[in-house]
């Protein structure tokens, strides 16, 4: 049969070989695939990263610079206050807390 149509057997043999490598092997199209969209997720990481860096940055200029900046960061994260200040914290409320001030309020 292959004698009579050679055409035919190399663009069969040609088809199983690419089909091979494509689905069998370390570099087939799958992992290849793969491999692509890594590196696209990768991307996006590093420009965030590059965004908070940036942002970061900023903030140590600031902070170097500006006494404003420090106070705010003393107060903020550090509930820090001048002499004479008094300084009011507000907690949260809890769910549990919540759910019993209503049932007070319901009760009256």
């Amino acid at each position: 049969m292959w004698r009579s149509r050679p055409k035919l057997f190399i663009l069969t043999l040609f088809c199983g070989l690419l089909l091979a490598a494509l689905i069998g092997g370390d570099y087939n199209v799958f992992s290849i695939w793969g491999l692509y969209r890594q590196k696209e997720d990768l991307s996006r990481e590093v420009d965030s990263l590059r965004v908070e860096n940036q942002l970061l940055s900023d903030q140590i200029k600031r902070l170097e610079q500006d006494p404003r900046a420090i106070e705010r960061v003393a107060r903020e994260q550090f509930g820090m206050a001048r002499n004479g200040e008094t300084v009011y914290r507000i907690l949260p409320t809890s769910p549990d807390s919540l759910s019993q001030d209503s049932a007070a309020v319901n009760n009256r």
